[in-house]
């Protein structure tokens, strides 16, 4: 046990020993984490101050809990990086964003995709500025990477823009698999701006099942909408596991 910082609350001083330990790599990933009882009877402390510095270390996803079983470590898997806005150049644009992504933090890269033609919502028609109920392609998307699933997203497309073309369907044709810029400049709509709206959340419970969350663990969610002029040509909502991910800006100043 280490000597207690007299000006930090008992239980902050329980969780950042665990922590220390488990970046150290003395209690590994999946390793049994110290139950209450046993921190009680390390740090002479009360069964709700053990609980609490176990909380503080679920919540950062730090550790996560088994009912009936304890709380053991949670994997310590290299964070993938999302760089914006670099990712939508159109030197990098051969292959989907996320395929980078995976390339460059050397996993492997499982995608479950599925489209389908259905009437646009009225969240989505405002972003694409059509009218609610006018003709979409809907594609969802579940991205896993080294074999746990980092990402799940949704991507609208007015079909006023490509039914009939050779992009309508974005994982078949000749252009099957490729990034936007690329699809599009396939029909002529030049792809020149993408914008994006961030915000952090705690996860639904669709989103838990689908991203197997460990409890506490938030999620980013990013609304894009991808302009050719003054035409929007695409919306998507991405939602991202906050401990999967880091997200790095880099803007050039003009």
């Amino acid at each position: 046990m280490t000597e207690r910082d007299t000006y930090k609350p008992m239980y902050l001083v329980i969780a950042e020993d665990l922590r220390t330990k488990i970046k150290s790599g003395e209690l590994p990933p999946d390793a049994q984490v110290p139950s209450e009882r046993a921190l009680c009877a390390t740090w002479a402390c009360s069964a709700i101050t053990a609980r609490r510095a176990l909380t503080e270390l679920r919540n950062e996803g730090t550790i996560y809990t088994l009912r009936g079983k304890g709380a053991f470590v949670s994997s310590q898997k290299r964070p993938l990086i999302r760089v914006a806005p670099d990712r939508f150049q159109r030197t990098n644009n051969h292959v989907a964003a996320y395929r980078r992504e995976a390339e460059k933090s050397g996993t492997d890269i499982k995608v479950d995709w599925e489209t389908e033609r259905t009437e646009a919502p009225a969240e989505v028609a405002e972003r694409l500025g059509i009218d609610e109920g006018d003709p979409i392609t809907e594609t969802s998307y579940r991205i896993s990477m080294g074999g746990e699933p980092v990402s799940m997203s949704l991507a609208w497309e007015p079909l006023a823009i490509t039914a009939g073309t050779e992009i309508e369907l974005p994982h078949e044709g000749p252009h099957a698999g490729k990034g936007i810029v690329p699809r599009f400049d396939a029909i002529g709509r030049h792809v020149d701006m993408e914008e994006e709206f961030l915000r952090a959340r705690m996860p639904e419970r669709h989103e838990i099942v689908q991203l197997k969350c460990p409890p506490g663990v938030p999620v980013i969610e990013i609304w894009q909408t991808f302009w050719a002029g003054d035409l929007a040509v695409e919306v998507a909502k991405i939602i991202f596991r906050a401990d999967r991910y880091d997200f790095r800006y880099r803007m050039p100043i003009h």
